[in-house]
């Protein structure tokens, strides 16, 4: 183990000389002096992302991981100078801390942790877990039950980390049910739900993308049904929740994954030895509930049902409702607005709840919010590095350096195809959906728009799929970076190792985005949408079952039975 830790800070010395060398040679393909405004620099704006991600999957550490990642990029831009480029990293890790949107964010998630918390010493948890206990009967019982509480809690991708997340981690637990299962599941059925919903909080931002676009080119049709009209083509959210529902089916799982549920299953370990779980798995002992603390479901759904209902109100309100409709005005919402304020509101209801009924005394309800914060400090923090180092990436150009490579060079036919590969690999290398999609629409809606028009072939089926191949790229990176925030939230709030989760989803990722691209094929092959969907449903399918391997079903059946 010891040789292991060095062998590991060894790589990481090493990385670090490495990159600060490649960072001080990069300056020589700047465009201009340092005084110059926006200098390219080209290929060796892929170093900031990949020098993270690759640290983080080696050495499994990710705070320092991603600092190297900001200190690479701010180096650059600092004209190859690493003192500068460090105090220039400590600024932007405050910078984005103090940003209004991040803030709330950061906010909300201290909030959401103090719920979990109170809820706990109020036998909240309790109460709830042992109703679901009582209805599931066995382990895949179990995961159906956490894959369909995905899909109630559609909305808002963050709600739906916390919600599943809290309420089913005990229940898991329980079957023996690995975290790295647990956080794939809640993870899955996030963000790739949110894109796909006809109402979520995304809609906003996405209909907002597009209009913009249209408005350019001179476009009439509906955001909101070009919105719509693109679901279909949004092969990876679709494919990827087809997957995820066999890989419960199945009773089987492959790569690491597979190792962590046989490991869950014959020792009863749902974390490996040595993990780092981002919270708490369990409460102090002297913060659970009292033997004579009711167990009233109450508690549980009226915290959670105010807080889902609060938030939904406030995205109204700030929407805009009752002046315009709900559609529209959840597409105008204030998210991170309605998040904060509603997560507070809820935490203060369930405080007001529990002390009416004397579940708890004051000091024990306001330790256990205390506890339900302290526990998502260290997930909080990797998500203002997450933040900080996508403002880096932006700022050197990673982005646009991977779109500069493929334009040009490609026929109006493949570009859904191009546009999915590209998005993917921007999303991926950055960790935002919302910032993936910023950049690819402005690039491939106009290049469609010309292209389809020169070569008379149908525009607006190309249009639809191009955008559908632009969110399906963009959630991708959402889904399964190490950055991604709602990979993070998902870690937080199912207590999983962050890269255990992100190693042990990352195939199930890949193999998700193999079947859309042939989907993406299929377009360009002029088939129709339902035939592109059987494609890329279909690759998928057959590479996991070729590569899958049964769980040891004969422990499981054992387990069950006790």
């Amino acid at each position: 183990m010891k040789n292991v830790k060095i062998r590991r800070l060894g790589l990481v010395l090493v990385m670090v000389m490495a990159v600060f060398v490649m960072a001080m040679g990069g300056m020589v393909f700047a465009d201009g002096g340092e005084s110059a405004p926006a200098p390219s620099f080209g290929i060796f704006s892929l170093l900031p992302p990949l020098i993270a991600i690759i640290l983080c999957l080696v050495t499994k550490e990710v705070l320092p991981s991603l600092f190297i990642g900001i200190w690479v990029a701010a180096t650059m831009m600092a004209g190859g100078n690493p003192v500068s480029g460090f105090g220039k990293t400590v600024e932007m890790l405050w910078t984005n801390l103090g940003d209004p949107w991040g803030a709330r964010i950061v906010l909300t998630g201290l909030a959401m942790g103090g719920l979990v918390g109170i809820m706990w010493v109020g036998g909240g948890i309790d109460a709830v877990v042992q109703w679901i206990t009582s209805k599931i009967k066995s382990r895949k019982g179990a995961l159906l039950a956490t894959e369909l509480a995905g899909f109630i809690v559609f909305y808002e991708d963050y709600v739906n980390t916390l919600v599943v997340g809290t309420a089913m981690s005990p229940i898991t637990a329980d079957y023996r049910i690995s975290k790295e299962k647990l956080s794939y599941i809640v993870d899955a059925t996030a963000a790739p739900i949110a894109c796909i919903a006809l109402v979520s909080s995304w809609i906003a931002y996405m209909t907002g993308q597009i209009g913009a676009q249209f408005d350019a080119l001179g476009i009439t049709y509906s955001t909101y049904g070009a919105y719509v009209k693109s679901i279909p083509y949004i092969f990876y959210n679709i494919v990827a929740l087809i997957l995820l529902t066999y890989v419960i089916w199945s009773g089987r799982d492959y790569g690491p994954m597979l190792a962590a549920e046989r490991r869950a299953i014959s020792t009863g370990k749902i974390l490996r030895d040595g993990a780092q779980p981002l919270s708490a798995t369990k409460m102090d002992e002297e913060l659970t509930p009292s033997d004579q603390c009711p167990r009233r479901l109450i508690n549980f759904f009226i915290p959670i049902g105010s807080l889902v209902c609060l938030i939904l109100f406030l995205m109204l309100k700030t929407g805009g409702w009752p002046e315009v409709s709900i559609t529209a005005a959840i597409a105008d919402a204030g998210t991170s607005v309605a998040l904060c304020w509603g997560s507070f509101g809820a935490l203060f209801i369930t405080i007001v709840l529990y002390r009416i009924q004397n579940l708890a005394s004051t000091s024990k309800i306001f330790k256990g919010c205390m506890e339900g914060m302290r526990a998502i400090v260290y997930g909080t923090l990797i998500l203002i590095f997450a933040w900080s180092i996508g403002s880096a990436i932006k700022e050197v150009g990673t982005a646009k350096f991977i779109v500069s490579i493929t334009q040009g060079v490609i026929s109006p036919g493949v570009i859904p195809l191009i546009t999915f590969i590209v998005a993917s690999m921007i999303s991926f290398s950055t960790g935002t959906t919302y910032g993936t999609i910023a950049v690819m629409m402005p690039i491939v809606l106009p290049m469609i728009h010309e292209s389809s028009m020169a070569a008379a072939i149908d525009p607006m089926t190309f249009l639809f799929a191009t955008i559908g191949a632009v969110f399906g790229g963009s959630v991708f990176g959402d889904h399964c970076s190490p950055i991604s925030d709602t990979t993070i939230m998902s870690s937080m709030f199912t207590g999983s190792d962050h890269m255990d989760h992100v190693n042990t989803q990352i195939p199930y990722a890949l193999m998700g985005a193999a079947g859309a691209a042939m989907g993406y094929v299929g377009v360009a092959m002029g088939l129709p949408v339902l035939v592109n969907l059987i494609l890329a449903s279909g690759v998928t399918l057959v590479l996991f079952r070729v590569m899958s391997k049964p769980i040891d079903m004969e422990l499981v059946q054992q387990e069950e039975k006790g």
